[in-house]
């Protein structure tokens, strides 16, 4: 271990009978860009790393919520008000003592709504004073402001076997990710909300699937065993607060069968972005034809395990 690397001791780890240190090797810590709040904790740090990872694939105003390392709600807008509300509304039930990311600074009207809700955290690029003088007013309510953060090149994580390494996939989610492979297109607002939901679903647990409108994620569905589960449950948050409104699906990765295609068309999702590299690729390509279904291929998969 590099002797300049500094050993920085946590409350404790992911429960309390566990020890814990964060090793920096950093100009900053962690810690010198905390304005309000308690102490920092281990959970708290892999949420951050989770939320400022997914925060960097948007370059518009844009709010996440995130919830034990994923994200619950996420929306961008014109605004950074406007983008925090709608995150909040895609799932309220689950932002409830989650993390807030926003791109933007906070002012005084924002932060005035956040205080309407409990919320352990807000990260942001930047707070006017007034802002911040009334988001104190929670003395536990940890504020942090980070202007930006370069992703690391290089991921890792210890194992029983081992460290295991692996490249960072830096890969920019436009519109030359997505290929048209059925033969029915859809509208350019349409392929903006696939583009914004393969930025939400890369950084969801595996298997992983976004339903969203309006650059609004309605549902989604992650950690799941199978991608038929992953994609009710979705469907389950969508029903719970937005019927009956269109919606546009990403995958991480791709539907093995038509089932899942199926539930979506049923639902009256009519694009749907995923992976290719299923045998029955032809037969979902065939289902979205024969249904009037945008589908589109992405370059890679986006797994995160």
């Amino acid at each position: 271990m590099n002797i300049n690397k500094k050993k920085l001791k946590l409350r404790y780890g992911e429960n309390p009978i566990q020890n814990a240190y964060l090793v920096n090797n950093l100009k900053k810590s962690i810690f010198d860009f905390q304005l309000n709040g308690k102490q920092i904790s281990y959970n708290n740090l892999i949420d951050i790393d989770s939320g400022l990872k997914c925060l960097s694939e948007f370059i518009e105003p844009t709010s996440i919520i995130i919830k034990h390392t994923n994200p619950c709600g996420v929306s961008s807008a014109n605004n950074i008000e406007t983008a925090f509300k709608r995150s909040h509304e895609s799932d309220p039930k689950s932002a409830f003592g989650g993390i807030i990311f926003l791109n933007r600074n906070v002012n005084i009207k924002l932060a005035k709504y956040i205080l309407n809700f409990f919320f352990e955290m807000v990260v942001a690029t930047s707070f006017d004073k007034q802002a911040l003088d009334i988001l104190k007013k929670k003395k536990n309510l940890i504020l942090l402001k980070i202007p930006k953060i370069k992703n690391r090149y290089i991921e890792y994580r210890s194992t029983l076997f081992g460290d295991l390494y692996q490249t960072t996939d830096l890969t920019t989610i436009n519109r030359k990710f997505v290929n048209l492979v059925s033969k029915t297109n859809t509208n350019s607002k349409s392929i903006e909300d696939l583009i914004f939901s393969l930025k939400v679903v890369k950084h969801l647990k595996s298997n992983a699937v976004v339903l969203s409108k309006n650059k609004q994620t309605l549902g989604l569905g992650h950690g799941q065993t199978n991608r038929v589960d992953a994609l009710k449950f979705a469907m389950k948050n969508r029903r719970r607060y937005f019927d009956k409104k269109s919606f546009v699906c990403a995958s991480d990765g791709f539907f093995p069968f038509t089932d899942s295609i199926s539930l979506l068309n049923k639902n009256g999702c009519k694009v749907i972005g995923q992976p290719n590299g299923s045998i029955n690729d032809n037969k979902i390509i065939s289902f979205a034809n024969k249904n009037k279904i945008s589908l589109y291929f992405i370059k890679h998969r986006l797994f995160k395990h």
